[in-house]
Parts: structure tokens; sequence; C-alpha cells
């Protein structure tokens, strides 16, 4: 029997053991995801912001008397992007006609292995392997090379289609991989884990392990085609940095790379081997004195019963040390649900003392988060396996609520009927918080507290989807900040926050409580006018937005004011338009509105069945 208990000891403490290690390197790979995530959005915007600040730049250039012109106007586009090293203009032959840096003016670059790979005139962003040195200038191609050490520099190389000058020109941009190498290593810190961007052909193009070689494929084309198959994914391996890691990626949606982050496999379980070591540190020690026992009774058969005390009596001082001393809350109650003890870990984390819960029924801490379904299914489960798990929010005696991991087991007695519970649990309030963090991070714009593309995808699909089932319109609103540069320019980015905080603030009260706002980005915002019955119903709200937008704002006495080009497109009219086509047209209201002298709003034109284009309302 002794036997047999030691086994099943053994195989219970094992089976936990494994269940927590398993928890734990769950929980630290959702972190390498959300972290993964979060560098790919970040990244994403950041090319996208390039894409739309040098469009704007090439557009400004349209007209310039001289390509001496054009790099002026280049070299004032980077004074505000510390991402970028330099802009060019290359010609068919890839060679720099024109630059914001005059050194690279003449100098060859090869474009025809930049991803992606195209036939015919470029008409999309493309990304080439990156470069050893500053600039295009007495720089080379990064083949091994190591990144961060002896002062080496690297560069990323992207090309971009210039519109209507007939694929003669294209733009060539160098990103700064130090910008964004800094801004990964802010979240991940070098001791538990590294981040690395790759092209979509697992060429490296940076990386916060700074002893890493960049210009290389360090994982072979096996995963580089599995990163062109699946968006993300997770794996856990050495992944070629020296010691076992726990792995994710994610694939831009929009550009040709990938994030992969590591956090290193003893980082995440230093916490679970600490666990183990407390437990196996109570375990073995009654394990021994057991074994001892069982010896000593098995020799000594005449003293049987005397020894048979003297076991017990040794288990009840063990138990009572596990008891006492284990970090989890352990809370024991009869067959009814009447609380019998608990021991010194549940009175720190709830703030109950032992007289205060002996005797009631564990349902006083519940916190009202889970509905009576919840428990419902829980005790169900309970009464037919013997055993539950998961995670469930109770309140500590001050009020506060806190988040449990929670185990509960019944204890059988030699018939099979159920003599008593007994629930252990721990406190992860800070790993939800820090959970809800991470993902509020990757939905919402963090200056003006508004929701960012991300979630504004989401929202404008299920806004569509209740425009067709209530058949009613959706109002997409593009809005532009005139004049918001100057001010950036003459008082500085911090001025410049102060206006788009504010004015987010004021547009968002003009709106109803079923529209939505959003930052698509710079001083650019998109608002949804949902449950709208005929196109003209918008009319008034974006008379309140123009009235927000252009009411004057005080910055350390001083008077700061601009206006808004508004431009908007309605959903649905015939045809089956996209999400994006939606924002398109309404971009393109918004630069007619600008065109007509800023300050106004337009309502965008669509097309009916036969053809001809056909006025939603005048603007």
């Amino acid at each position: 029997m002794l036997t047999a208990f030691i086994v099943a000891v053994l195989s219970i403490t094992s089976y936990s053991l494994w269940l927590l290690r398993d928890e734990a390197l769950t929980g630290s790979f959702q972190v390498s995801a959300l972290m993964a995530r979060s560098f790919e959005n970040t990244l994403t915007q950041s090319l996208y912001a390039t894409s739309q600040a040098t469009a704007n730049a090439i557009s400004d250039t349209q007209g310039k008397a001289s390509l001496r012109d054009v790099e002026a106007d280049f070299a004032h586009t980077l004074r505000g992007a510390p991402y970028l090293r330099s802009l060019s203009l290359i010609d068919s032959r890839d060679r720099i006609v024109a630059s914001s840096n005059p050194a690279n003016v003449g100098q060859q670059v090869i474009t025809t292995g930049y991803l992606p790979l195209i036939s015919g005139p470029q008409t999309v962003l493309r990304m080439g392997p990156p470069w050893l040195g500053r600039d295009f200038a007495a720089g080379q191609t990064a083949v091994g090379a190591v990144a961060g050490v002896d002062g080496v520099s690297t560069l990323i190389p992207v090309t971009a289609p210039v519109q209507d000058d007939g694929g003669a020109l294209r733009l060539l941009v160098a990103l700064n991989p130090d910008y964004f190498v800094n801004q990964m290593s802010q979240q991940l810190a070098t001791q538990v884990g590294m981040a690395e961007v790759l092209r979509l052909d697992g060429t490296r193009l940076m990386t916060t392990n700074p002893e890493l070689q960049v210009g290389k494929t360090p994982y072979g084309m096996e995963q580089a085609l599995r990163f062109q198959e699946h968006e993300f994914g997770q794996l856990e391996d050495g992944a070629g940095l020296g010691k076992p890691s726990l792995t994710a990626y994610r694939v831009s949606s929009q550009y040709p790379f990938v994030v992969v982050t590591h956090l290193y496999r003893d980082v995440a379980l230093e916490r679970w081997l600490t666990e183990v070591k407390a437990v196996l540190g109570v375990l073995f020690p009654v394990l021994v004195v057991l074994s001892f026992l069982a010896v000593r009774l098995h020799r000594r058969q005449w003293s049987l019963q005397l020894q048979r005390a003297e076991s017990e009596r040794l288990q009840r001082v063990n138990a009572a040390f596990v008891f006492t001393n284990i970090r989890e809350a352990i809370l024991i109650t009869e067959a009814d649900g009447s609380i019998i003890d608990v021991n010194d870990a549940f009175v720190r984390i709830t703030g109950y003392s032992r007289a205060e819960v002996h005797g009631k029924n564990p349902r006083f801490l519940k916190s009202g988060r889970q509905d009576k379904a919840f428990y419902q299914a829980m005790w169900s489960e309970l009464l037919a396996a013997g055993y539950w798990r998961g995670e469930i929010w109770n309140r500590r005696k001050d009020g506060e609520i806190l988040a449990e991991m929670l185990t509960i087991s019944a204890v059988h007695d030699s018939l099979g009927k159920v003599q008593q519970y007994v629930a252990i649990f721990n406190n992860i309030t800070a790993m939800k918080v820090y959970q809800n963090e991470l993902e509020r991070t990757a939905r919402y714009d963090p200056l003006t507290d508004l929701p960012n593309r991300v979630l504004l995808a989401d929202r404008m699909r299920q806004a569509m989807t209740q425009a067709q089932r209530h058949q009613q319109w959706l109002g997409v609103v593009f809005i532009d900040l005139d004049g918001f540069k100057a001010i950036n320019d003459n008082w500085g980015h911090e001025a410049g926050d102060l206006v788009l905080v504010e004015l987010a603030k004021r547009m968002r009260q003009v709106l109803r409580e079923s529209d939505t706002l959003a930052r698509h980005g710079g001083d650019e915002f998109v608002a949804l006018l949902a449950e709208l019955a005929a196109p003209e119903d918008a009319v008034p709200t974006l008379e309140r937005l123009l009235e927000a937008a252009s009411r004057p704002l005080d910055w350390h006495g001083k008077s700061l004011q601009v206006t808004a080009s508004i431009g908007v497109s309605f959903f649905p009219f015939s045809g089956n338009r996209s999400a994006e086509e939606l924002l398109n047209e309404a971009d393109m209201a918004m630069y007619k509105a600008k065109l007509a002298g800023k300050n106004q709003y337009h309502l965008s034109l669509t097309h009916n069945s036969t053809g001809q284009e056909v006025p939603v309302l005048e603007s």
C-alpha cells in the first residue's frame, strides 16, 4: 500500500508539475506572439507612413525646375522621419539621379532581386537585402555582417513606384534599422529574448541581438516557405540562437517581411523551476521518511501497531508542514460546501482570517463577473469527473477583484462517496492585467486613445454587415487637418500632439454613441456614421465636425487653430465594394474638399446600374 501511495504521489506530482510547465510555456508563447504582432504592426505602420510621406514628397515635386529642387524637398521630408536615412530617385538602369544625400548621386543600386519579384513596371513597394554603411555612398550589400559591432551600421533599401511619370523613375528609400531595433529593444530585454525582422525569402534585415549576422538566411528555405504559406505561427526550437527559445512569427499584412520574436525558454521556465524545487524539497523528504517507515514495519512485524501509529504521526506532521508553507492558497470544505480549513496563503491572498471563513460556503467570495451558467457548468464537471480546473474571478475582503487559477478536487472514501473538496489556487491578476495592456496597445492609438487602423478595419466590417442587415446607410468619413504641418514646424511636436489629442476629444463628443472615430495615421482621422436613414442625415454631423476642428485652442498663451477637409463615401450603393474601396473613395472626396478651398466637406459620387454618374448630395 505504501508503494502504491508513493507511486501515486509521484505520478500526481509529476503530472501537476507537467501541467504547470505547460501552462508557463503556453503563457510565454502567447506573450511572444503578442510581441511579434505588436512589432509587426509598428513596422508596417512605419513603412506605410514612409510610403505616404514619400508619395506626398513626389507629388509636391511635380513641375519642379530641376532635380536639385527635388533633392531639397527630399531633405525637408527627412527632418521629421528618424526611421529614414535618405530619399533618392533612380532611373530604369538602377542609377541614382537625385538624392537627399548628394554623395549618392551616380551610385548604382541593383534592384532585380528585391521582393516581391515583379515582371514589368513596378507598382508596389519592394524591399531589398540590407546594406553595410549609413548610406548608399561608399556602402555595400551586407552578406554575413555583424550589425552593431565596431560601429558597423546598416540600412535597408526599399523601392516604390513614382506616380504619373511613365515608369522612367522610381523612388529609392534607405530605411534606418537602428530606429526600429531601439523600439523593439525597449520592449524586449536582451536577457529575456530577442526580436528580428526577415524578408519573406528568409534574409535577416535587422535584429536586437548585436552578435547575430544580417544579410544571411538563418533558418533555411523550408522555414522561408513556411513564412510565405502561413501569416503567423509559433515553434519551440534553438533557432540558431545557441539555446532553446519560444519562437513566434507574424508576416506583415502589406509588405514582404516577417517579424520573429524569441523568448528564451530557461527564462520562461525560471519561476516554474523555483516551484519545482520547492515542491520536491518538501516531497522527497516525506517520501524518504515514509519509505524508511515501511522497511522498519516489515522488519519489525511484532511492533506493527506501534510503528503504524508513529507513521501516521509523521505523515500528519509533514502534511501540516506542506499545508502551512505551500505558496498556493488551499481551501478544504465538507461535502456540502462548508469550509473546514484554509492555509496561510489563503489568508494572505483573500484578506479573510480562518475564523471569518470557517463554516461558510465559498460562494461568499464571488465577484459577480461570472454568471450562474458558469458555476452550473463548473459543478457539473466537478461532480462528473471529480476534478475541475480553470480561471475564476473572486473578491478580496477589501473589495478588490482578483483573478485566480483554481483547481478543485473531490476527495472520496473507500465506497466512492465524496467526503471533502480541496481547492488550490494562485493569484494571476498581474498576468491578466499585462495581457490586457498588450491587447489594448495593439488595437488603440497610444496618443489619442482612439481605435487604430487594425481596430478600425474590424469596426468597419461589423458596421457594413449591420447596414446590410437593417437596410440602413453607413457613412465613411475621411478627415484631414488643414494647417497641421505648420503647427509642427512652428511650435514643435509637443504642440502638434496637443492639437491631435484635443481635436480627437472634440470630434468624439459631437458623434453619437453608435458612431466610431479612429486615428488613421498622422493628422488623418476616420469616422463611421452608422444607422443613417439616408445620406443626407450625415450632413449635421459633418458640420459639427468642421466646427469642432476649427475652434482655436490655447497652448502656453498661444492660440493654435486648424481646419478640416472632409470626404465622405456611403455604403451600400450598387456594387459590392470592400472596406478598402470605401476608404479610398472617402480619401479622394477629401482631396476634392481641399481643392475646393479646405474647411469644408465633399460627399462622394457613385454610379447607378446604367453606368451613369449620380450625385449623392451636393457638398
